[in-house]
Formats: structure tokens, C-alpha cells, sequence
């Protein structure tokens, strides 16, 4: 037997034939326990997407957060490190095939206070309400609650009164997208919009629940003033909230904008 062979069979390694690949090595899993494969966790590098699913994001979410903390940029295309990025252990790459940039992330970055503080209030957005998450999201929670526990304050600051506008106004801050929120319609009438973003000239509602006492009849109403007066109506509906990352791209589109 080669003196190779004998190494590799001494480890557990076998020779195997392919049609395809040849003779090679198989090797058992127990030699990814050896510590030349080991690899610390400050050594192991996450992209946006592995990093996402450590923190409870999509991938895109991920980076906007990291983008509005500073700790990356938009490239012409893609994501570039800054030098705050860097300092927290980012890694500047790139696809080999395109050339487009992107940036990995140290396996220990969740445990960032800044991070986690922000992962905090965004995850206490999605159980509002949840008695059952009350105790585990409670300061973030109490962070953004006001008015007396009315009103729900969303990261740019904005005051709103239901879990859905909060969401929707996050999604819109995180994309970079300058709103207006409950702005006055420009007619007759107090009639005010749940979003406005005057580079579009495009109104968006939110349809709640309109098994609700009242509330088909003023979406009906309110429908009709934004027809009658040839504003622009981007509507979301219930169903649309746990997939905004595909809605309103999508529709923001049609109107003239392309979301990053």
C-alpha cells in the first residue's frame, strides 16, 4: 500500500472510483472533529443572509440595519464596508463572477450591544400584543410606547397607533424612503393618510380589520375621496404584512421607484 493510502486509512479515509471524478478520498465525519478543521467563532465569517437567520431577518433586512448603523454603504451596486464596519471585524468580499461587493460579518456580532439594542426594539414590534412575549420584550416594549400606551414610536421617530403602521412605517425608514405620516389630504375634509411620500406623490393605507363595527364604511368613504380627487392610492392589506419585502418593492415600482 502507498504510503498516502496508509495515511488516509489509518484516519478512516478510503479510496472511492467515480466515473465522473476518478479515484478519491472518502473521508468519515468524524474528521471534521479534528482541530485543524475547528474554527473559533471569532474566525467564523457570516454573510448577510447567515448573519439574518442568526438574528431573526432576511437577508436585505440585515443589511438596511447594518446600513443605517453605519457599519456599511451602498455600493453601485452591492454593499462596502466603512470604517466602523471594519473596526467590528467586517470583511470586505466580493462574488467572483460579478464582482459585486459584499461584506462578512464575525460569527460574534449578534453579541453587539448596539446591535442587539436595535434587534431588541425591532422583535418587540412583532409581538406587541402577544401576552406570552410580554415578559422577554418588555423593555423594548416600554421603549417605544407613548402617549399613555397608545401610541407605538418607531424608530424614525414617528408616532403611530396600530402594529401594522408601525411595521409599515419601519419598512419604509429602513428603505431609505422619506414619509410623511398622518398627513392631510389636499381636500376639503379632515381626511388623513396612514403614509405620504411626496417624491411620488403617493398615498398609502393600511385596510385593517373591516369585519370591525364602522370599519368597511370608512374605508369605502375614504376610498372614494381619494378617487374623486385623482390621488395616488397604494393599498396593504393583512395579508400583505408578513411579505412587505415582496409588496412594496413590487408595487413602488409601478410608480417609479426602485428600492435597493
Amino acid at each position: 500500500m502507498a504510503p498516502d493510502a496508509q495515511g488516509a486509512s489509518s484516519r478512516g479515509g478510503r479510496y472511492l472510483n467515480s466515473e465522473r471524478f476518478g479515484t478519491y478520498i472518502g473521508w468519515p465525519e468524524q474528521v471534521l472533529e479534528h482541530r485543524l478543521f475547528s474554527v473559533s467563532p471569532e474566525q467564523t465569517l457570516l454573510n448577510a443572509a447567515a448573519l439574518g437567520l442568526r438574528v431573526g431577518l432576511s437577508a436585505r433586512q440585515t443589511n438596511l440595519l447594518l446600513l443605517e448603523l453605519g457599519w456599511i454603504r451602498k455600493g453601485v451596486k452591492g454593499w462596502e464596508l466603512t470604517a466602523r464596519g471594519k473596526a467590528l471585524g467586517g470583511v470586505q468580499e466580493e462574488y467572483p463572477d460579478t464582482g459585486v461587493p459584499y461584506v462578512r460579518w464575525p460569527a460574534t456580532l449578534p453579541g453587539n450591544p448596539v446591535l442587539s439594542e436595535n434587534l431588541q426594539v425591532i422583535h418587540a414590534y412583532e409581538h406587541i400584543g402577544e401576552a406570552a412575549e410580554r415578559d422577554l420584550f418588555g423593555d423594548a416594549e416600554r421603549e417605544i410606547r407613548v402617549d399613555g400606551g397608545d401610541g407605538l414610536r418607531a424608530l424614525d421617530g414617528h408616532v403611530l397607533h396600530s402594529k401594522a403602521q408601525l411595521m409599515i412605517c419601519h419598512w419604509l425608514y429602513m428603505s431609505e424612503i422619506a414619509h410623511a405620516h398622518h398627513r392631510r389630504l389636499p381636500v376639503d375634509g379632515d381626511y388623513r393618510c396612514d403614509f405620504y411620500l411626496p417624491s411620488l406623490q403617493l398615498y398609502i393605507e393600511y385596510w385593517g380589520d373591516e369585519a370591525a363595527p364602522g370599519q368597511l364604511t370608512a374605508k369605502l368613504d375614504k376610498k372614494a375621496v381619494y378617487e374623486r380627487h385623482g390621488l395616488k392610492l397604494l393599498e396593504i392589506g393583512p395579508d400583505d404584512l408578513a411579505r412587505l419585502d415582496e409588496v412594496l418593492p413590487r408595487a413602488l415600482l409601478k410608480h417609479g421607484l426602485a428600492v435597493y
